[in-house]
C-alpha cells in the first residue's frame, strides 16, 4: 500500500473515531437533559443516578461508605444501582422508530506476506 492509500486509510479511521464520538455525546447530553431518578441507600453512604430508560450516569460513595467491608459495600452499592435502574427503566419514554442506516463505506484491506507480523490497532472495527 503506498502513502496516500495508507492516508485515506487513516482519514477513514479518523472519520468513525469522531462519529462514534459525536454519537456518545448526543447519548450523554440526552442523558443529562432529560429527568433523572436519584436513589440514596438507607444508610446514606451510596447515591446513586439512573435516567430514563435505567441508563446508571453516576454513582456517589459518601465518606462513611469507606468503613463498611468489601461486601456489605458491594451489596449496597448493588442494591442502590437496581433500585435506580428500575426507577429509571419507568422513566423512559417510548423509543422513535430509527431509520436504517446505510452500510459504512470498509477501507480497502491489504495483503501482507506471511513473514510479517501484523498488530491490530485500537482502530480496528
Amino acid at each position: 500500500m503506498n502513502n496516500p492509500q495508507l492516508i485515506e486509510e487513516m482519514r477513514w479511521q479518523l472519520k468513525q473515531v469522531e462519529d462514534r464520538k459525536a454519537e456518545n455525546q448526543r447519548l450523554l447530553a440526552g442523558i443529562a437533559g432529560s429527568g433523572h431518578t436519584t436513589v440514596v441507600s438507607p444508610d446514606g453512604s451510596v447515591t446513586v443516578l439512573a435516567g430514563p430508560g435505567g441508563v446508571v450516569s453516576e454513582v456517589r460513595l459518601a465518606t462513611e461508605a469507606m468503613r463498611y467491608d468489601a461486601v456489605s459495600l458491594s451489596r449496597t452499592i448493588t442494591a442502590a444501582i437496581r433500585e435506580a435502574v428500575a426507577a429509571g427503566g419507568r422513566l423512559a419514554s417510548p423509543q422513535q422508530p430509527q431509520a436504517p442506516q446505510a452500510p459504512q463505506r470498509q477501507p480497502p484491506r491489504r495483503q501482507v506476506p506471511d513473514d510479517v507480523d501484523t498488530y491490530d490497532t485500537v482502530f480496528d472495527v
